[in-house]
């Protein structure tokens, strides 16, 4: 079609050949890239990936109005969905996945600042794929985000099998789609024991302050808090690595001790600190809202939990089966879920008598300080009737009054030594072996939940569906008059319901085992905790052994001076 004639078009046409040209001759050109560029070091990198996903200097990720109040800016609105009734999420995946952004550079080409905070617009199969907790794990960046080029190496056997380590960005899926997951904070929790009790008599309970510096919160929870929380996390995550309470009293022969001692208080609360830290160090489980409202929720718990809306069905209801996740995982996983399975049922037994054998070692130690200081008082004790023994002679006994005094001394520095090492055990190398206990334990319960909670029934749907089909066979070749109303339409929807169920069933089954093997690869992290936990208890040792030995050269020197009549 020939082209309209308009004076108000050709004046328009003119108006924007005249600014480009303007523009054109205005900004300086850009210089070709070089075909080598020059590496840039990581800090470079992450600066820019900052600086990128906050938008710029005058960018506010939140949207002020106050901020941009005065400005051109071309206002976008978003929906941010609701997560579980809890508020609106932010994502920031593309901040981390997208390109490095292009500074003055042709203002007609796309760049990332077409959207709010410089965010450029990536499908959903970019952003999500590849973005699970596992991936962490099992791949590094060089580029300083979860986008960037993948080093292989680091997942093992769990590796999608066929993939090409020099390719970019390989896609790898992971259990946490569609789930906001950010690389793992080493964030600490305190539990301290609060003296008063609560509630009616003879039904008081303690509480306990839960506190953690980078949440900035500060709750006040009881041990049924605890329970519950954990009876919550079972019904949602069975097949994740769940960590373990302590007991809430401890019975002997069928007779419970007394809950309220001194010893029995402090191991239930370290056993509670070790249950929170493994909560909020867990990649999938520290994102879960019943942890983060357990965390800062300020109120009590109980009033909280009538209020709120909790949800705690399986995480895997609703969940679509991508097309490509069974054949990503490896066909060996079955052998090695069996294989870690056999070894940590051995190491949790081993470790469960390590923990006992600590805590008599420590034991000792406080009773071997106790006879130290035993012995220091029977010496000074000893000093006052020296004189009275060696009245023929009294010139020697002020020397060796000074020797007893001076080993007894150093007992006494020896007992507080000894008090001080089996302190330091059961604060220190005790905590790490049950800290390891707990996570062999943890994975040995997840592997027995699968066997409880994993089943299926598809082979019984398959036989009945034959079944079904033959029946509708002969339903069919019968004459319309001697088949009942609705009696094929019956057999037909018995038989789509048992092929969706086996549908179900089936990506349910391959969601388990990728979650089994997600956790295997966090759980894989504990081997480096062991050797920490060596490290230090070794340079605890020699430090220990080194002060005892100052102090036994020390008494060596002083007892010099005794006599000794020659």
């Amino acid at each position: 079609l020939p082209p309209p004639k308009s004076s108000y078009l050709d004046s328009l046409r003119a108006k924007q050949d005249s600014t480009m040209s303007t523009l054109s001759h205005e900004r300086p050109t850009t210089p070709p890239p070089s075909s080598h560029p020059l590496p840039e070091p990581s800090s470079v990198q992450s600066r820019r990936s900052g600086r990128d996903s906050m938008g710029g200097l005058e960018s506010d990720p939140w949207g002020s109005p106050q901020l941009h109040r005065g400005h051109a800016h071309a206002q976008t609105e978003h929906e941010h969905g609701a997560l579980n009734g809890y508020g609106s999420v932010r994502s920031t995946t593309n901040a981390w996945s997208s390109g490095k952004s292009t500074d003055g550079g042709n203002p007609s080409e796309p760049s990332n600042l077409s959207r709010p905070n410089g965010r450029s617009d990536v499908t959903p199969s970019s952003a999500g794929s590849g973005f699970g907790w596992g991936d962490s794990f099992g791949h590094t960046s060089d580029g300083g985000g979860l986008g960037g080029p993948v080093r292989a190496g680091l997942g093992g056997d769990f590796s999608q099998p066929g993939s090409d380590p020099n390719e970019s960005n390989p896609r790898r899926r992971s259990l946490g789609l569609g789930r906001v997951t950010t690389p793992p904070v080493n964030e600490m929790v305190t539990v301290t024991l609060l003296q008063e009790k609560e509630g009616m008599f003879m039904f008081q309970h303690r509480n306990y302050e839960v506190k953690s510096a980078r949440r900035c919160s500060t709750v006040v929870r009881r041990y049924s808090d605890f329970v519950w929380l954990l009876d919550c996390l079972h019904k949602r995550y069975p097949f994740r690595q769940l960590p373990l309470l302590p007991p809430k009293r401890i019975s002997v022969n069928g007779t419970h001790l007394a809950a309220d001692s001194t010893s029995f208080l402090e191991k239930r609360r370290r056993g509670l600190v070790r249950f929170t830290n493994a909560l909020v160090q867990h990649p999938v489980l520290s994102q879960e809202q019943l942890v983060v409202m357990f965390l800062t929720v300020p109120t009590e718990l109980s009033v909280w939990r009538k209020q709120a809306t909790i949800s705690v069905q399986d995480e895997f209801m609703g969940r679509v089966l991508p097309p490509d996740l069974e054949d990503s995982l490896p066909s060996t996983l079955s052998d090695t879920f069996d294989t870690v399975r056999t070894g940590v049922k051995r190491s949790a037994e081993v470790y469960i008598n390590l923990c006992t054998l600590l805590e008599r070692l420590a034991k000792r130690n406080e009773g071997l300080a106790a006879d130290h200081l035993r012995f220091s008082l029977a010496l000074q004790s000893l000093t006052e009737m020296t004189r009275d023994t060696y009245a023929i002679d009294r010139n020697d006994v002020p020397l060796l009054n000074d020797g007893i005094q001076a080993t007894a001394r150093h007992l006494s520095a020896s007992q507080t030594l000894l008090e001080d090492e089996a302190r330091a055990w059961e604060n220190g190398v005790l905590e790490d072996l049950k800290r390891q206990r707990d996570c062999l334990v943890s994975v040995r319960e997840m592997f027995d939940r699968r066997d409880r909670y994993a089943r299926n029934n598809i082979p019984q749907l398959e036989r009945r569906i034959e079944s079904n089909e033959r029946k509708l066979q002969d339903l069919r070749t019968k004459p319309p008059a001697t088949v009942k109303a609705g009696e094929i339409e019956k057999v037909e929807e018995s038989i789509f319901k048992d092929k969706e169920s086996i549908v179900q069933q089936h990506a349910r089954g391959v969601f388990i085992q990728e979650c089994l093997r997600d956790e295997l690869v966090y759980f894989q992290q504990s081997q480096y905790h062991i050797s920490r936990l060596h490290q230090d208890w070794s340079q605890e040792r020699v430090k220990y052994s080194e002060l005892q030995a100052d102090n036994w050269r020390s008494l060596s020197d002083q007892v010099e001076g005794m006599p000794l009549g020659e």
